[in-house]
């Protein structure tokens, strides 16, 4: 599946914007100009939230009531238009009216995304990073969401019993129990995952004949029952896949910080890349790749070997403020309008 027309109302700067698009897509236009925000409006379609740090409320048009979201899709052959309106709540629809199974909604439209307002992977914050590979394990197995939802309501259950001054010691051992089997099966599902892209990562990084060849790493104590004791003396949570930690390493060592812009952004961009090819790999299809300011802090050969990396069934979205290096995709310019609503 792939989108073929998008209309934007009262989004961002966009008061009443269409644009229409093939397989891959290079849109341009200076900043502020409102390229960033039609992917962004994109995302929120398919993915129901932003890639930006804010609610989707934060991106009405200055002074208007609402926004709205629409596009039609060519699956197969059959076109399909989905519509996301948002005033006071979000209501999302399809040609058969209201979509009510919104699990099965984001199973069926998987996103990859790079913005520079998106950190994921090299998030300060270790719940991003999770968020970044529960991504990619939701799209292998579908149950992963409902496990983590499991985790996050027996964790609370046992936070309120952690406070009390007297613990039920048996209600206790009944949530551990509970939250050990489900932590074993997130953890696992997360480290397949890491397995999977850090397989691919090895290839990207010698295709690039670099010598950084950073890799990730799950860090876990979901296969140390013995700790639980530890979280009556501290009453607080120190087990399971909630304190699951993702980092970069390079022969065994840990990075935090990149020695450059550019490192950290190949790094990111190689990292999405192969969690891209492995949801192909694993019999996902109607990807929609967006790539927001791609080409800068890259160098020309490495800009295209990269892109060359995300090149696939999927559809590719690109920005940036003038095409040097893409000549044959499909160009989209983007004039600034009505810039005094712009939020």
């Amino acid at each position: 599946m792939y989108t073929k027309r998008v209309r934007l109302v009262n989004f961002r700067n966009h008061i009443d914007s269409v644009y229409d698009f093939q397989k891959y897509n290079y849109i341009q236009g200076d900043n502020g100009s409102g390229k960033t925000s039609v992917l962004e409006a994109l995302y929120v379609l398919f993915n129901l939230k932003s890639f930006r740090p804010q609610s989707v409320n934060r991106a009405i048009s200055f002074n208007m009531s609402f926004c709205d979201i629409s596009a039609k899709c060519d699956d197969e052959g059959h076109e399909k238009t989905f519509r996301y309106h948002y005033d006071t709540k979000a209501d999302l629809k399809d040609e058969n009216g209201k979509i009510s199974n919104k699990t099965l909604y984001l199973l069926n439209h998987p996103v990859i995304c790079y913005s520079p307002e998106f950190r994921q992977i090299v998030s300060d914050d270790q719940s991003d990073r999770r968020k970044f590979i529960d991504r990619i394990a939701f799209q292998l197995d579908i149950a992963h969401f409902d496990r983590l939802t499991e985790i996050k309501h027996l964790n609370s259950m046992k936070i309120a019993e952690l406070k009390k001054e007297h613990h039920d010691i048996t209600y206790l051992d009944a949530l551990n129990e509970k939250i050990v089997s489900v932590s074993k099966k997130v953890t696992g599902a997360r480290q397949c995952a890491v397995g999977q892209i850090n397989e691919l990562l090895r290839g990207f990084y010698s295709l690039l004949k670099d010598n950084d060849g950073f890799l990730l790493d799950l860090r876990t104590n979901t296969f140390r029952t013995d700790i639980l004791a530890k979280e009556i003396t501290d009453r607080r949570v120190v087990y399971g896949a909630s304190r699951d930690k993702l980092y970069c390493i390079s022969e065994g060592r840990i990075y935090d910080r990149f020695s450059s812009f550019g490192q950290k952004k190949t790094f990111v961009l190689l990292t999405l890349a192969a969690g891209l090819k492995v949801l192909e790999q694993n019999g996902r299809n109607g990807i929609i790749t967006f790539l927001d300011d791609f080409e800068a802090g890259l160098d020309e050969n490495r800009i295209r070997k990269v892109f060359e990396m995300f090149s696939s069934s999927s559809q590719i979205f690109v920005t940036g403020v003038k095409n040097h290096y893409f000549s044959d995709l499909h160009s989209i310019r983007i004039q600034v309008k009505n810039d005094e609503h712009s939020q």
